[in-house]
């Protein structure tokens, strides 16, 4: 069994990156937390992908990402789990930092690729890689609509402009931006939901028993996928990390797509 990464296409700078990829907004989720039990402070990066009620949107603490106490959070969780099975949605337990739809997708050039790498922990596609999951029947993913909110009027294939500022999240802001979006192609947020096993030697540590947050060695093992540790997702997380791993199925047929801006590494290749 042959496993990848799929990650970016390797692009000439971070203005270029910035350029083509945007960035994503997920204005609702979990803030930090800080720990008095391993005195850590600490927020994931998890996507779920469940609609946050609007009931919920004006709360201070899911529009802001500062760390509030244990005691708050844990709170904060049971009257968050509260309002969506009010709605008839079932959350998994929440942890901090888990960020919730809707989506909101800022790019500073005419998006044009099937993969835009918007956003650590997800993927955003094209209709068409969306229709080839779904014809693959992969599980362990959900797609959700991403919504155009800022995009620029310029050829993606056109050099990544240098903002006056010198920061690339800043070209967003110094360069037109059309003004309607609807003769654009739909856009989705592949979100991954499943993740393998810990790499043999690279464990967590420890586990806070108050926060849940893990503490991993310092060693290279946690970067690395072997087939003892995949439990037969198509596509999934290596545990521990942000890194998206698709088995050689999943490669070949984005492959046999031409699917654009993306590029696969495999993992134990020398």
């Amino acid at each position: 069994m042959r496993f990848w990464r799929i990650t970016e296409f390797n692009h000439q700078s971070d203005y270029a990156h910035s350029y083509i990829n945007g960035s994503l907004d997920h204005p609702f989720g979990l803030p930090g937390v800080h720990c008095d039990v391993c005195d850590s402070t600490w927020g994931g990066a998890r996507i779920l992908p469940v609609v946050c009620p609007t009931s919920l949107r004006c709360h201070t603490h899911l529009r802001e990402c500062w760390p509030i106490s244990l005691e708050q959070h844990t709170a904060l969780q049971l009257e968050v789990r509260d309002e969506f099975l009010r709605y008839g949605v079932d959350v998994p337990p929440l942890r901090p930092g888990d960020e919730f739809q809707p989506c909101y997708l800022d790019i500073a050039s005419r998006p044009e690729a099937d993969f835009l790498w918007s956003s650590l922990g997800s993927m955003v596609v094209s209709t068409r890689v969306r229709q080839l999951f779904k014809s693959l029947n992969v599980d362990g993913i959900e797609f959700c609509p991403v919504t155009l909110r800022k995009v620029g009027r310029r050829d993606a294939n056109l050099p990544a402009p240098i903002p006056s500022t010198g920061e690339p999240e800043d070209i967003i802001d110094e360069v037109p931006l059309l003004k309607r979006t609807e003769s654009i192609d739909p856009y989705f947020e592949l979100v991954v939901q499943t993740e393998s096993r810990y790499a043999p030697g690279a464990e967590p540590s420890s586990i806070c028993s108050g926060c849940g947050h893990a503490t991993f060695p310092e060693s290279d093992e946690r970067f690395k996928m072997v087939e003892s540790m995949w439990k037969g997702a198509a596509v999934f997380f290596l545990a521990g990390t942000l890194h998206i791993v698709v088995t050689d199925r999943i490669r070949c047929a984005l492959q046999d797509l031409s699917a654009t801006n993306v590029r696969f590494v495999e993992y134990g290749a020398a």
